[in-house]
């Protein structure tokens, strides 16, 4: 699709109320991975897929309806966020693993990176991701570290890289140099934005600057691990060696769930989805010729 990926949501969306069926296909995908983003970020690959699917089957079917670029974006979001909302808005841990993570278990991996990252970096990721632990605790941990929230996101970086460089996940948004208007995005990850509102700005944000939309996508599965405090669980057993170890007990069952799914469930090999964007493409492509 020439000239799509320069153009903004706003000129997709006028080129296609015009007439340009390629422009409202690189539209509809767009939105389809903004949506796959918010929901694996929220609920994971698999919880997040019904929700997911609902709304771009909204998103396809009231797209006509919509004549002012300028309110595209807030309407697509509020179809996605009542999707949401009916499906429990964000869980708070699990281990879904995905085409990414190569069907492995994410919670694995991560405590495979405990033992390669510094303990500051991983006790300071570990009480993040924690909503219950205090925030102002937290703040002042991460002052020690380079400031907060730009540490977090810098140890959230760190972690990116290792696994990338030594389990072989395939994390394409990997800065050498962390972008410090990104320093919410651990916050968001973690459900510790102050209020909905500023949420929900992320979340907006994200469908203006696809690579921050990709970065959230492709980290969504070990997000929802980390909310479950599988960073912390790891952090204990390295204080005390001396204890013997066990595997989680949802493990194995996580694994098997995993296993019995296909790579149609939710994240692409990129981390962005691929099935569902292609049928809304689709449906928006041909809407074209119905206005």
């Amino acid at each position: 699709m020439p000239d799509t990926d320069s153009l903004t949501t706003q000129q997709l969306f006028k080129r296609w109320r015009s007439g340009d069926a390629n422009a409202g296909h690189a539209m509809a995908q767009r939105f389809s991975d903004w949506y796959y983003a918010i929901s694996a970020s929220r609920l994971g690959d698999r919880d997040g897929r019904a929700p997911l699917e609902r709304a771009c089957k909204r998103f396809a079917e009231g797209i006509v309806t919509v004549s002012d670029a300028n309110a595209l974006s807030e309407w697509a979001h509020s179809v996605l966020a009542e999707e949401l909302e009916s499906a429990g808005q964000r869980l708070n841990g699990g281990d879904q693993p995905n085409a990414l993570t190569n069907r492995r278990s994410p919670s694995e991996l991560l405590q495979k990176a405990q033992e390669g990252l510094p303990g500051n970096q991983i006790d300071l990721l570990s009480k993040a991701y924690d909503r219950n632990f205090p925030l102002d605790a937290l703040q002042k941990e991460a002052e020690a570290q380079g400031g907060y929230p730009l540490a977090v996101l810098q140890a959230r970086y760190a972690l990116k890289l290792w696994l990338r460089d030594h389990e072989g996940v395939k994390f394409s948004e990997v800065p050498d140099s962390p972008n410090l208007d990104r320093a919410p995005l651990p916050l968001y990850e973690a459900g510790r934005m102050p209020n909905q509102d500023q949420e929900h700005a992320f979340e907006k944000w994200m469908l203006t600057d696809l690579t921050l939309c990709k970065d959230v996508a492709e980290f969504a599965a070990f997000a929802l691990s980390m909310r479950g405090g599988v960073l912390a669980s790891s952090a204990a057993a390295s204080a005390a060696p001396e204890a013997p170890s066990s595997p989680p007990a949802s493990a194995a069952g996580a694994t098997a769930g995993a296993a019995a799914s296909s790579d149609a469930d939710g994240g692409s090999k990129n981390g962005m989805i691929i099935g569902v964007a292609v049928v809304v493409a689709l449906a928006v492509g041909a809407a074209v010729f119905l206005m």
